[in-house]
C-alpha cells in the first residue's frame, strides 16, 4: 500500500476584501488591518490609501474610516505596544520614503511620526520590517533615490516610541548583499533572507545581537510529515524569485508564489517550498494547488497561515483572503 501523500491548498476564506497587491498588513488583538498598495495593475505606480479590517471571529470585512491614511504601495508594517499600527518606508508615487505613519487602534486615528537618522534624499520600498523581542525594529532593503538611484544593501534598527513622536534609524550592517522585494525571517538570533534578486535565493547571518520567537504550529505539522515521508529534498536551489511570501517556525520556513528571475513564467508562479533548517538547510518542493500570486500579503498565526490579495496573471489584482490547509490521499 502506498503511503498518503500530503497536499497542502490555499482554501478562501473571506472574499471580496480590497483589491490591493504590494500593500501591507499586520493583526492587534483578533483583527487583521491592511492598507494602501496598488489596485489597478495598469496604473502601478499610483499607491492607494485604502484602509480595511478584518475580524477573525466574523471573517467581515470593514472599511476603516480614519482622515490621514497615507497614500503608499511597496511598504512594510508591524505593530508596536498591541495598539499602533505602525508603516514604514514605501513609495508615494513620486518618490521612495523613510517616513514613519502610525495608526491608533484605540483613538481610531492617523499620525505621522518624526524620524532621523536615514540618509538624506534616499528611501524605502519593497523592503522588510521585523519586530523585535525587545519592541526595536529590524529594517532591511536597498536605499535608493530618484535622483541618483543609488542602491546597495543595509539593514537598520529602528528604535523610538509613539509617544515621543520619535524614531531614529541606526545602521546596524551594510554587510549584506542588495535586495528589494525580499523576505525575511528572524528565528531567535538567526536571519534567513529569502528573494529579491536573481541569484543568492538563501541567505544566513547568525547570531545577530536582535532575535524574534516564532511559532506556528501548522507549519510544524508540515515540516514533521516532511521528514517522516522521506520525501526527496531538491538537489539545486529554486530560481530566484521577489515579491513572494514566507512564514516561519522554529525549525522551518515556508515560501509560496512571486516572479521568477528564470525568464520561464512570465505571470506571478504558485510554487509551495518548504525549507527545513535543522541539521542543515535543505529545500522540498510541497504538493500544493496552484494558487498563483505576487505582492500578496501573509499572515502567521500560532496555528494559522492566510495570505491576502496579490496580483495574479499579466494584470489582475485580487481581494480574497486564503488560509492554508492540509490534506492527505
Amino acid at each position: 500500500m502506498s503511503k498518503p501523500v500530503m497536499t497542502v491548498t490555499w482554501e478562501p476564506v473571506a472574499p471580496l476584501g480590497p483589491n490591493a497587491a504590494f500593500h501591507a498588513c499586520a493583526l492587534v488583538g483578533k483583527t487583521l488591518y491592511f492598507h494602501g498598495g496598488i489596485q489597478d495593475a495598469s496604473s502601478s505606480s499610483v499607491p492607494s490609501k485604502q484602509f480595511f479590517k478584518l475580524n477573525l471571529d466574523t471573517l467581515l470585512w470593514e472599511k476603516v474610516a480614519a482622515p490621514g491614511s497615507p497614500a503608499l504601495s511597496h511598504h512594510a508594517a508591524v505593530v508596536l505596544e498591541n495598539r499602533y499600527f505602525t508603516l514604514i518606508g514605501g513609495w508615494n508615487g513620486k518618490k521612495r520614503l523613510a517616513s514613519i505613519y502610525v495608526y491608533d487602534t484605540v483613538e481610531n486615528k492617523w499620525m505621522e511620526m518624526t524620524h532621523q537618522g536615514f540618509p538624506s534624499g534616499a528611501g524605502l520600498s519593497s523592503h522588510t520590517a521585523t519586530l523585535t523581542t525587545n519592541g526595536k525594529v529590524l529594517v532591511i532593503g536597498r536605499e535608493g533615490s530618484l535622483r541618483t538611484q543609488r542602491k546597495h544593501g543595509n539593514m537598520y534598527i529602528l528604535s523610538g516610541s509613539v509617544a515621543s513622536n520619535q524614531f531614529i534609524y541606526t545602521s546596524y550592517t551594510n554587510n549584506i548583499i542588495s535586495r528589494s522585494g525580499h523576505t525575511v525571517n528572524l528565528i531567535g538570533n538567526n536571519l534567513y533572507i529569502l528573494g529579491g534578486r536573481s541569484d543568492m535565493l538563501f541567505e544566513k547571518f547568525v547570531g545577530i545581537d536582535y532575535k524574534k520567537n516564532s511559532s506556528c504550529m501548522l507549519l510544524d505539522s508540515i515540516g514533521k510529515e516532511i521528514n517522516s515521508s522521506h520525501q526527496q529534498h531538491l538537489e539545486k536551489l529554486p530560481c530566484g524569485r521577489k515579491h513572494h511570501i514566507s512564514a516561519a517556525t522554529n525549525d522551518f520556513i515556508l515560501m509560496h508564489g512571486g516572479e521568477t528571475f528564470d525568464g520561464k513564467a512570465h505571470a506571478p508562479v504558485g510554487d509551495l517550498f518548504l525549507i527545513t533548517l535543522k541539521p542543515i538547510t535543505k529545500f522540498y518542493q510541497l504538493h500544493s494547488s496552484q494558487l498563483c500570486r505576487s505582492g500578496h500579503a501573509c499572515i502567521v498565526l500560532p496555528n494559522r497561515i492566510f495570505i491576502h490579495g496579490g496580483r495574479s496573471g499579466k494584470n489582475v489584482i485580487n481581494s480574497g483572503l486564503y488560509e492554508l490547509k492540509i490534506t492527505t490521499s
